[in-house]
C-alpha cells in the first residue's frame, strides 16, 4: 500500500439536474436537487483512498456545518484528516454544479472560502509528511503559490508529483519543471501548450510540449475516449476506455487522477496504472454525484 498526500481543495456541492443549461438570463425548472460532499482536492483524496493507498489530506475548511461534515465523511474512508486546518475567518468552500440530464455533462461555478486561504506557510509544518509520501497529488483550487510550496517541499527527498491543471489557467515555468506528471484534459492541454489536441498529429504536438515543461510524462484526459500519454522514455500511444452510459460526469477527471495516483505510489506499470485510472474513471460517470459515484478498488477488473 502506497502513500498519497493530496493538497487541495474540499468544497461542498449543490448539485441542480436538469433538463439543460438555461442561457443568459433564462430559468428553468430542475428535477432534482442535492448535497454532497466535493471538491477537486477531497474528490481526489477519496478516490485514491478507495483505490487503496494510504492518504493524507491536507486541505482548509470553515469553522461550519458544512466543513464538520466533510471532516466525518473522510475519516469514514479512512483518509488521514490530521492536517485538515479550520479557518475561522472564512466559510466552507462550496460550489454550484447543473448537470444536464441528457448528456450527463456538467456546469460548474465554485465560492472557494478557506481553500482561498490554505497558504505555504500552512505548508512548512508539515514538509515530513510531504516527504516521506511516495505520491503528491495536487490541483489548482487553492492558491498557486501554496501549490507551488508543496512541489519544493516534495523535491526534497524525491517524491513523485502529479499536477492535475484545474481549472485551467497560465502556469510558470519554474512550478512546472518540479512537476513529474500532468494531467490536463483537452482544454488545460490547449491552455498549457496553445495547442489544441484534436487529433492524431496535434495529440503529439501538444503533448511534446507538456513533455518539455514537465519531468516525466503527460497524460491528457479525453473523456470517453479515454487517454492519451507521453513519456520521457519515448513512448506515446492514446489509451482507450470502456463505453458507459454516462448519467453525471462530476468528478470524474478527479477519479482518474486519484487511481492514477494510488496506482503510481503502489510501484503499478506506467500503462497498466492509465488503465486503471481509466476504468475507474469511466465507471464513475454511471454514477450521480462526486464523492458518492468514485467506485472502490473491488470494483475494477483490469
Amino acid at each position: 500500500m502506497g502513500k498519497v498526500i493530496v493538497i487541495g481543495s474540499s468544497n461542498t456541492d449543490m448539485v441542480f439536474r436538469t433538463p439543460r443549461f438555461p442561457g443568459p438570463g433564462e430559468t428553468i425548472i430542475g428535477s432534482d436537487f442535492s448535497v454532497i460532499p466535493g471538491g477537486k482536492g477531497a474528490n481526489q483524496a477519496v478516490a485514491a483512498a478507495r483505490a487503496g493507498a494510504q492518504v493524507v489530506f491536507v486541505a482548509k475548511v470553515g469553522n461550519d456545518d458544512l466543513g464538520r461534515q466533510a471532516l466525518t465523511g473522510y475519516a469514514q474512508d479512512n483518509i488521514e484528516t490530521r492536517f485538515i486546518l479550520t479557518d475561522d475567518g472564512r466559510p466552507s468552500g462550496v460550489a454550484m454544479i447543473l448537470v444536464d440530464e441528457t448528456s450527463g455533462m456538467n456546469s460548474i461555478v465554485v465560492a472557494p472560502g478557506a481553500n482561498a486561504n490554505l497558504l505555504p506557510e500552512d505548508l512548512e509544518a508539515i514538509a515530513f509528511e510531504i516527504q516521506s509520501a511516495d505520491v503528491l497529488l495536487v490541483q489548482l483550487e487553492i492558491p498557486l503559490e501554496t501549490v507551488l510550496r508543496a512541489l519544493e517541499l516534495a523535491a526534497v527527498t524525491g517524491v513523485t508529483t502529479i499536477l492535475n491543471p484545474a481549472p485551467a489557467r497560465a502556469l510558470p515555468a519554474h512550478l512546472l519543471s518540479l512537476v513529474d506528471i500532468i494531467t490536463p484534459n483537452e482544454t488545460e492541454a490547449w491552455q498549457l501548450t496553445g495547442i489544441a489536441p484534436e487529433d492524431a498529429d496535434s495529440m503529439l504536438a501538444s503533448g511534446k510540449e507538456l513533455l518539455r515543461q514537465v519531468r516525466q510524462a503527460a497524460i491528457i484526459t479525453l473523456g470517453e475516449q479515454g487517454a492519451y500519454f507521453i513519456h520521457q522514455s519515448g513512448a506515446n500511444h492514446s489509451i482507450p476506455t470502456v463505453r458507459v452510459n454516462a448519467v453525471d460526469s462530476t468528478a470524474a477527471g478527479d477519479v482518474f487522477n486519484g487511481y492514477l495516483a494510488a496506482a503510481i505510489a503502489d510501484k503499478m506499470p506506467f500503462e497498466k496504472a492509465i488503465r486503471r485510472a481509466n476504468l475507474a474513471a469511466s465507471l464513475s460517470v454511471t454514477r450521480p454525484g462526486a464523492q458518492p459515484s468514485i467506485p472502490g478498488h473491488s470494483e475494477i477488473i483490469d
